[in-house]
């Protein structure tokens, strides 16, 4: 009997163990998993890197101006009609100043987005009031987290001081706006905390 109680113990702290660690898996597997444009640019390098976050965050800020200007027309609270014209004025400015920034480097935008009707833009076209902010907020919140995303990647990876000034900026600026609109988002519709 005495063999049996010290082997059931390590029967048990075995079994707490692998509990534990499927716990971990689980949890891990549950996590969001990697942007593939975040993960692209993290392999590049000095001034590709720089080249390449430029040419990848112009069309997103562009498009999200388009659907910001496309979800205006139709939402219903006054704070959000106010935030968005916010935004569409930080993002022109912004994208104005990455063009700045390619063509003192000789390089051009690989696409735009501007006056590009994007499947996003005609979906908040063809929302009104609440069924529009219920898509908008969370759409607009995850392209908002990615921007941040590629703002801290910037902060970390950019060669130039005044891109890495800029990355950090965006990161901070733009992972707040998504924390408040996920907040307005449980505020207005008791949307759980994941949207």
């Amino acid at each position: 009997m005495p063999r049996i109680i010290p082997a059931l113990a390590l029967v048990l702290a075995l079994g707490s163990a692998f509990v534990t660690t499927i716990g971990v898996s689980v949890t891990a597997q549950a996590a969001a998993p990697p942007d593939p444009t975040v993960a692209a640019l993290s392999r590049l390098s000095g001034s590709a890197f720089d080249i390449a976050f430029l040419q990848t965050l112009i069309p997103l800020h562009e498009e999200a101006v388009e659907i910001a200007m496309a979800a205006t027309l139709n939402a219903d609270h006054s704070e959000l009609l106010k935030w968005n014209q916010r935004m569409v004025e930080r993002k022109n400015a912004e994208v104005r100043r990455m063009l700045t920034w390619l063509q003192q480097a000789g390089k051009s935008p690989s696409r735009r987005m501007v006056g590009v009707a994007s499947a996003p833009v005609k979906q908040m076209r063809a929302l009104k009031g609440a069924a529009l902010e219920r898509v908008y907020l969370p759409l607009m919140a995850g392209r908002l987290e990615q921007t941040a995303a590629l703002g801290r990647l910037a902060a970390a990876k950019a060669t130039q001081a005044d891109l890495k000034a800029f990355g950090t900026q965006l990161a901070r600026v733009d992972g707040q706006e998504a924390k408040m609109l996920r907040g307005w988002l449980r505020a207005w519709y008791a949307a759980p905390a994941g949207n």
